[in-house]
């Protein structure tokens, strides 16, 4: 009886398992099925979208005045954003406390970057009309504003610490305002040599028109990439002012850290009590006064006159 028992018991769990494991390959099944469903309408999707992309700039499915208008529109505005780069370093700058020598002799960057855009070495006195001129330029105000950020980094302080040579993170000042100034002089000329957009019947010749947008996207993603650089470097002055702000505040707390807050205590409370014994002084002296004034001299008189 008990071995009949067990073989139903052994029957019915086999059962149970059989239909178990059948529910489970029905769910696994219509899982895997979902996703593949799932995924052959995304790969349409994505094949429907890239039927439909716009062609590219400067094919010929592109008009040759539309394609030079929107390459214009587009050169201004990047023109626009490496501006709005140059103002907010410039702009961060003069937020932060500048170093105390604003002399002429101190922007020996801004004279470097100077001369290198001018093409003039020598020991000539910087002309401010000459760094306006670099200031205002579309190209030119990357140069000046690598200046700027030379001279205020060297302006810190804390500049002159080992610490920078020490863990070898000290910045070549000179290689990078004459690696910046040169690279921006260079696709000013460049600039220069491209020129305005193509006009007349140049400016409705594909080719002509195709090129021009090929040189002129090539020269703007340089000066993109240079204005990174000027923003990298102008982190690193970020950094520098930082330091420095540590090391004036260390100045401060070993200054001050002369100050003996033990001794003035106890000078304080001797002031306490010297204050106490001159007000009890006071006191007496004015009840003696009075027993002096009211009954000690009408007294005195009264045995004067007898």
């Amino acid at each position: 009886m008990v071995y009949v028992v067990i073989a139903v018991f052994v029957v019915v769990m086999a059962v149970a398992l059989v239909v178990l494991l059948g529910m489970a390959i029905g769910a696994f099944t219509a899982m895997f099925g979902g996703m593949r469903e799932a995924f052959r309408r995304r790969r349409s999707a994505d094949a429907s979208h890239d039927v439909a992309v716009a062609p590219v700039p400067g094919s010929s499915d592109v008009p040759a005045p539309d394609l030079l208008g929107g390459l214009v529109d587009a050169m201004r505005l990047a023109q626009g954003r490496r501006w709005a780069a140059c103002q907010a370093i410039q702009e961060r700058l003069d937020a932060d406390t500048a170093p105390t020598d604003e002399s002429t002799a101190a922007r020996e960057f801004v004279r470097l970057a100077t001369d290198l855009w001018l093409g003039e070495r020598g020991d000539h006195p910087l002309d401010p009309a000459d760094v306006d001129r670099l200031r205002n330029d579309q190209v030119g105000q990357i140069a000046w504003t690598a200046g700027v950020v030379a001279d205020r980094v060297s302006g810190h302080p804390a500049w002159e610490l080992d610490f920078f040579d020490r863990h070898s993170v000290r910045v070549d000042l000179v290689g990078e305002v004459t690696s910046i100034t040169t690279a921006a002089a260079g696709l000013r000329d460049q600039l220069a040599i491209l020129g305005d957009a193509p006009k007349g019947d140049l400016g409705a010749d594909a080719d002509v028109v195709a090129t021009f947008a090929e040189k002129s996207t090539l020269l703007s993603g340089r000066l993109d990439g240079l204005v990174r650089r000027l923003e990298a470097f102008a982190d690193y002055e970020r950094i520098v002012h930082r330091i420095q702000l540590r090391q004036d505040k260390q100045a401060w707390l070993d200054r001050v850290s002369e100050i003996n807050e033990f001794e003035h205590v106890v000078s304080a409370e001797w002031d306490r009590a010297e204050g106490d014994r001159v007000r009890d002084l006071a006191d007496e002296s004015d009840v003696l006064a009075s027993i002096y004034l009211d009954e000690i001299a009408p007294l005195a008189k009264s045995l004067e006159s007898n």
